[in-house]
């Protein structure tokens, strides 16, 4: 049987950073760590938009990235 053991979570935000020669949209990335394992979707949503506030660029999607150690 396997086990496994969180590590670390955090959220990476993914802003629009306008458009490139071609007309296709470049995208920034902005990661916050120590992110809470039990964390909801809705708080994680929700914090992304307040940090969003702090800056100029438009929200374009935001992960939870968890790391889990899985042993026997």
């Amino acid at each position: 049987m396997a086990f496994s053991d969180f590590k670390n979570a955090s959220i990476r935000c993914t802003y629009d950073n306008g458009l490139d020669a071609n007309g296709k949209t470049k995208r920034k990335f902005k990661s916050y760590h120590n992110v809470k394992e039990t964390a909801a979707a809705e708080g994680i949503f929700e914090t992304a938009a307040i940090l969003t506030n702090f800056g100029s660029k438009t929200l374009l999607d935001v992960e939870k990235q968890s790391a889990v150690t899985i042993y026997q």
